[in-house]
């Protein structure tokens, strides 16, 4: 009887610990037949909290300082970034080549990029432009990297990453799921 109460309260502290809507990140590499295999699957919450812990030159408290080049040479990342916000879905950038190809659009909401090289390598990128808005509104020369975390975990299910390449796949993706299946 006492084990029985025991496990129903820890059970039901767990339940109530559990928040609705939960956020989970998940990373994914699968290598060829004798490679590893990486599983990687924790709350977004969980990412921010740690973020908060770090303390280091380069990364503050969730804040990434880029040196004072956030203008990239010449590129003012925020002004780039709030005229494709505010422009109409549609296609930015495509470079073709004899070997590779490169598409950077606009489309529902995200910027997406698709990258593909010669010899079958594959990258297909999406990031909701809420994300990187949060993340550009700190100081000029940061990226508030918890911000945009908990921009994502506002966003629905959403894969952010795929790389398809000859001797691996890597897929980063967020949803509701506590697993990575």
């Amino acid at each position: 009887m006492k084990r029985t109460l025991i496990s129903s309260l820890a059970f039901a502290f767990v339940l109530s610990t559990a928040q609705a809507g939960e956020r989970w990140l998940h990373v994914r590499v699968d290598g060829d037949a004798d490679s590893e295999r990486v599983r990687v699957t924790f709350p977004l919450r969980f990412a921010e909290g740690i973020l908060a812990g770090i303390d280091t030159t380069d990364l503050t408290r969730g804040r990434l300082d880029l040196g004072g080049d956030a203008d990239l040479d010449g590129f003012d990342v925020r002004a780039i970034l709030a005229a494709v916000r505010d422009a109409p879905d549609s296609e930015f950038v495509t470079v073709r080549s004899e070997h590779d190809s490169v598409r950077v659009a606009k489309e529902r909401g995200l910027l997406v990029v698709h990258i593909d090289e010669d010899g079958g390598d594959r990258v297909r990128i999406r990031v909701p432009l809420e994300v990187v808005d949060a993340a550009l509104r700190g100081p000029r020369d940061q990226l508030d990297l918890a911000a945009g975390l908990r921009a994502l975990s506002d966003y629905g299910d959403i894969d952010l990453l795929q790389v398809d390449g000859k001797d691996e796949r890597v897929r980063i993706w967020i949803d509701s799921k506590d697993t990575g299946d």
